[in-house]
């Protein structure tokens, strides 16, 4: 049987040589070497000891066999492979495959949180164990919401560099999974909060002031977030058939400044129908003149609105009333928790948020534990009292009580 060949990249034997030299010994070592595209080359490297050149030579050897086809190795910084997949995601932001904001959120929890305590490692050095123990510490710290997004950002590096050759496996793959904190119960706004909210931001002149009324009022008829609220213009607004086109959101990108981008996913691409009095109220709204391209809740310049401003907003008004709890995205919970009362579908439901897994909704949106009348009504419609009353010809006398015998 013949000597099985190398394979690609993989190297034989390492062969080391005294040498003479003007200012003293030194040695060479060298090896073949199979490289990826099949052929194999003679990798050689110097020492000024037989330890030190054959040292150079493994170096070099684990080098090559790592690169494979790509830019990185396992000598590179966990910064480098990061500095690459954020370039990568950049190209997809461009393309619009991936949201800005998301990629800001990596960029801003990279530097605060995983490059300082990781960044200097060697790829070949970031094993399972090491991240397990950085996560599980970030989560104990500061959250399991950043201990979420830390995990993504060093997995989609060392996914990239596991791509390149540069190492065997991703040590994202084998960390614990840790529970995330239990969410609060969503809460919506009853009738007697609603009308207690809008008796508060309309007798509120700084309220008043910002517009804030007809914001809520649409964002209460319509369940969206407050950054596609305040991104509709009036040429999404269709107000001889009542519907609104929601195709957009408003977010604030480092370096950018206010930007208007599509919705996150295609569940976000939406059509959805206007109450009258919704209709009602934008109809007032269009009576002073406004430009197809304008948005509908702008400044009065006609330009966009700052999300995180108009909370602030809603901030101040509910300090001063006794719905301190109430917060934009309140106003969703709202209209999904109406729309399961009226005994519309959770897939029904999930569509007016924009949700492509109907999950989230049930899970997030509508609220649990509450009492809902519909239940109730099911219940008392199968009384087995009145069945046995009527089975037994108006006979009376309650499951569990003893008959007399004739």
């Amino acid at each position: 049987m013949g000597r099985q060949g190398l394979a690609p990249g993989e190297w034989g034997a390492i062969s080391t040589v005294r040498v003479p030299a003007d200012s003293g010994p030194m040695y060479k070592s060298r090896a073949w070497f199979r490289g990826f595209d099949g052929r194999k080359r003679r990798v050689e490297r110097w020492g000024s000891s037989q330890g030190a050149s054959q040292r150079a030579l493994t170096t070099a050897l684990e080098d090559a066999a790592s690169t494979g086809i790509g830019g990185l190795t396992a000598r590179d910084t966990l910064a480098e492979a990061v500095t690459q997949w954020l370039a990568d995601l950049d190209q997809l932001v461009r393309m619009g495959e991936r949201s800005p904001g998301t990629v800001q959120t990596y960029r801003y929890q990279w530097g605060k949180h995983v490059s300082p305590a990781l960044g200097n490692l060697r790829l070949g050095e970031v094993t399972t164990p090491v991240v397990d123990r950085f996560l599980v510490d970030l989560h104990e710290r500061v959250g399991s919401a950043t201990s979420r997004t830390a995990r993504a950002i060093i997995s989609g590096a060392m996914g990239r560099a596991v791509r390149e050759g540069a190492i065997r496996f991703n040590p994202t793959r084998e960390v614990r999974r840790l529970s995330s904190a239990p969410r609060r119960r969503p809460r919506a706004l009853t009738e007697q909060e609603r009308a207690a909210w809008f008796l508060a931001v309309t007798r509120d002149p700084r309220a008043v002031e910002h517009d804030l009324p007809d914001l809520c009022a649409f964002m209460l008829a319509t369940g969206l977030r407050i950054g596609e609220a305040v991104a509709v213009l009036w040429s999404e607004v269709d107000l001889e058939e009542g519907a609104v086109d929601v195709t957009s959101t408003l977010i604030r990108v480092t370096g950018q400044g206010l930007i208007r981008k599509t919705t996150k996913s295609a569940a976000g691409q939406r059509r959805l129908p206007l109450p009258q009095w919704c209709v009602a109220m934008l109809r007032r709204r269009a009576e002073v003149g406004v430009g197809p391209d304008e948005p509908v809740f702008g400044t009065i310049d006609g330009g966009f609105r700052e999300p995180r401003t108009v909370s602030r907003w809603l901030y101040e008004v509910r300090v001063n009333s006794d719905l301190e709890w109430v917060t934009s995205h309140a106003w969703r919970k709202t209209t999904a928790s109406i729309l399961d009362g009226s005994g519309v579908t959770a897939r029904t439901i999930a569509d007016q948020l924009g949700h492509s897994r109907v999950s989230m909704t049930q899970d997030v949106y509508l609220g649990r534990g509450e009492t809902d009348p519909r239940v109730l009504a099911a219940l008392e419609a199968v009384d087995p009292h009145t069945a046995a009353e009527i089975e037994s010809g108006g006979i009376s006398g309650g499951f569990g009580q003893e008959q007399g015998h004739e």
